[in-house]
């Protein structure tokens, strides 16, 4: 089975919770952002259709990847074959996308395998019109993370570079430097809200992304 949960908070951006699910219960919950008409990550393989779905007669201009882990980038083949969505991406990432990569098994059983697309490289800034969101480079988690930030607004949009205030383990493929560094970089821009892949809008998260940072400093 599969989960799709839209929330809209009052400043107007969705946030799609998504998960398989296992007799009804979600394995492991990842994440969407709708913002004006920017998707922001898309979900697993294994969600795909569902945010497909429900996306339905809503305008989408644009399909923005924080990073190639197939549960941000894993609907990007069917938006792009079905809506036209071109997935930009960091170039580090776009090889990941065009010809995939290696996933441990309980990746591809809790996601599901994505099928390559193919991507463009992400500009400096994304305009819509709707929306303007200036990339931030934050590799560390992966080469190709980036967040999305609206400066008008102080909105960042992190992927996976919050996750949680105390992170007890690595990634094998995370360098731990430069996610000091990109910590650093995106706590001493002019922020208001937190937008996590995962967890979803973060109560206070600015004062959350600087303690993850302290946390993983000391």
């Amino acid at each position: 089975g599969r989960m799709l949960h839209a929330t809209t908070d009052p400043e107007g951006v969705t946030f799609l919770r998504l998960a398989r699910t296992l007799a009804g219960r979600p394995l492991y919950r990842g994440g969407a952002y709708l913002i004006g008409n920017v998707l922001v990550d898309c979900g697993p393989p294994a969600t795909a259709r569902a945010v497909l779905e429900w996306l339905g007669g809503r305008t989408v201009d644009a399909l923005l990847i924080t990073h190639h882990h197939e549960d941000h980038s894993g609907g990007a083949a069917l938006l792009s074959a079905r809506r036209g969505l071109t997935p930009q991406i960091h170039t580090a990432g776009i090889a990941a996308l065009g010809r995939g990569f290696s996933q441990e098994l309980y990746r591809r059983l809790v996601w599901g395998r994505p099928t390559n697309v193919e991507a463009r490289p992400l500009p400096l800034v994304v305009d819509t019109g709707a929306a303007r969101l200036e990339v931030v480079e934050t590799p560390g988690h992966s080469p190709d993370h980036v967040c999305f930030f609206d400066r008008s607004r102080g909105w960042l949009f992190t992927g996976d570079l919050f996750l949680g205030e105390r992170q007890r383990y690595l990634r094998a493929d995370e360098d731990l430097e430069l996610l000091i560094g990109s910590l650093r970089a995106a706590t001493a821009l002019p922020l208001r809200r937190v937008f996590c892949a995962h967890r979803g809008p973060l109560p206070d998260g600015p004062s959350a992304m600087r303690r993850r940072l302290d946390h993983l400093v000391q």
